[in-house]
């Protein structure tokens, strides 16, 4: 009775910045909540409905009104994804195409956001509200992830049936699922999933969040959206601290990093130093009240990648899908057919993931894709971070650390790729492709018909036909 009504005036809405709007909200909000909940796949369908309802309208009214649309610059590289994907389909290590076809969606669902985030971020306006909801979402992931901390395993597996499956986990069979528990003390503890559908990743909303509150919280309490991003600058340390996740938090370390790296300028040095600083000081805050309310035992987890520990910690826990790298790429260099791991594995079917490996972006990519696949998600990211070497330096001061903070949650997510399928999950996925049609659009890469100096000082709406 809701989704209906709700779809149709995604699709028929004129202004495709609300139906977007309502979009990320959900992605961060509900999706994860609503599929353990109930433990049912198909209410991930629910996100698919509603981008693509957002997509087919903005295409017939265009179609409608005879618009010309161009491709934006880096289309390549999503065509060039699009086809290494869909040749995977006759792919004969494919275990039959009711599994195969399943699996095609966590490669492809997201990837139409390329093409949102290019149109609909042309704005410093845009991408101010942009950052905005991600503070937003983090920040609820966050105070649901502190809720969640704070319970035992049965406590947090009696919200629903997807949540009791990943908190006990089942140790056997081809989607073998590690209990989502830690122990300290002595004491067995919740690893939260905040708002997300698994451990840690309502941790990755704050990490994708960092940049972003940095840039708002430089622009200082003149302005009303800079106070509002200080009331909310203490959700992404909240979730990145609260969600157990280890390489989330280091992933979040070298976000702030990068945004300090792309953002700094003569002109900015201040403002920029000065949200670092705040953030500096809203973390020790975070980390003084949750060790107050929960013990210091929560931290027992983060103590495994201290300086002297991280190497050894990543050789325990990733070392041997690393290595296995150079033997999946020898072994199956075209791939080992599409849903052996990650989320599709087991469905409709799937019986086998020997060969493959999903623990890491790499692995994951070519057991699923090959060497192809892996050479173009690579050349994507550093497509990008090769355009902002050279171009970031052109734009404005502000619009730079705008676009600083798309680039820091793109830095991350190639750090917390060693431990984890970037790609295949939200929010990584939908951001990668969202960010990185905004900044093809920002950084001007082969956008000649609007000059870049033109485009940074621009707050109101792209103009029609951009």
């Amino acid at each position: 009775m809701v989704g209906l009504p709700l779809t149709m005036w995604m699709f028929f809405s004129e202004r495709m910045e609300r139906p977007l709007l309502v979009f990320l909200l959900y992605l961060g909000l509900l999706d994860g909540f609503l599929k353990l909940r109930t433990n049912s796949t198909a209410v991930t369908s629910v996100r698919d409905v509603l981008l693509y309802a957002i997509l087919l309208g903005f295409l017939a009214r265009a179609i409608l009104r005879r618009q010309t649309l161009r491709l934006p610059p880096l289309s390549g590289w999503i065509l060039a994804f699009t086809v290494v994907v869909l040749v995977q389909v006759v792919n004969p290590a494919d275990e039959g195409i009711g599994h195969t076809l399943g699996a095609l969606r966590p490669h492809l669902e997201f990837v139409p956001l390329f093409f949102v985030g290019y149109y609909m971020v042309q704005t410093r306006a845009r991408l101010r509200t942009f950052f905005l909801i991600l503070l937003v979402i983090a920040t609820a992931n966050g105070i649901v992830g502190f809720y969640q901390l704070n319970l035992t395993p049965a406590q947090l597996a009696s919200w629903g049936p997807g949540y009791a499956f990943r908190i006990n986990g089942n140790g056997t069979g081809l989607n073998k699922v590690a209990g989502r528990t830690f122990h300290t003390g002595g004491q067995e503890r919740t690893r939260p999933f905040g708002l997300s559908d698994d451990a840690g990743l309502g941790g990755a909303w704050g990490m994708l969040a960092v940049g972003g509150a940095l840039a708002l919280a430089s622009l200082g309490i003149r302005r009303r959206l800079g106070r509002i991003s200080l009331l909310l600058c203490v959700g992404p340390p909240l979730a990145i601290i609260s969600g157990e996740g280890r390489s989330i938090l280091i992933g979040s370390v070298v976000a702030v990093l990068a945004y300090v790296g792309f953002a700094t300028t003569a002109r900015r040095l201040v403002p920029t130093m000065t949200a670092v600083l705040l953030g500096l000081a809203v973390l020790v805050g975070v980390v003084v009240y949750v060790g107050s309310v929960s013990g210091s035992g929560v931290f027992a987890r983060y103590k495994t990648i201290s300086p002297s520990n991280l190497a050894s910690t990543t050789s325990t826990d990733r070392g041997s899908s690393l290595k296995y790298i150079p033997t999946l790429i020898a072994d199956h260099p075209l791939g080992n057919g599409l849903g052996k791991v990650g989320p599709a594995a087991g469905f409709a079917g799937g019986a086998s993931n020997s060969g493959s490996n999903g623990e890491t972006e790499p692995d994951f990519l070519v057991s699923e894709l090959g060497v192809p696949g892996l050479i173009v998600v690579l050349g994507f990211n550093i497509n990008l971070l090769f355009l902002a070497f050279r171009r970031i330096r052109q734009l404005e001061p502000e619009t730079r650390s705008l676009v600083a903070a798309l680039l820091a949650g793109i830095v991350a997510m190639l750090v917390v790729g060693v431990a984890s399928a970037t790609t295949a999950n939200a929010p990584d996925a939908p951001y990668l492709w969202f960010a990185g049609g905004a900044l093809s659009y920002w950084l001007g890469a082969g956008a000649r018909s609007v000059p870049l100096s033109a485009r940074v000082s621009a707050d109101g709406p792209p103009p029609i036909g951009a």
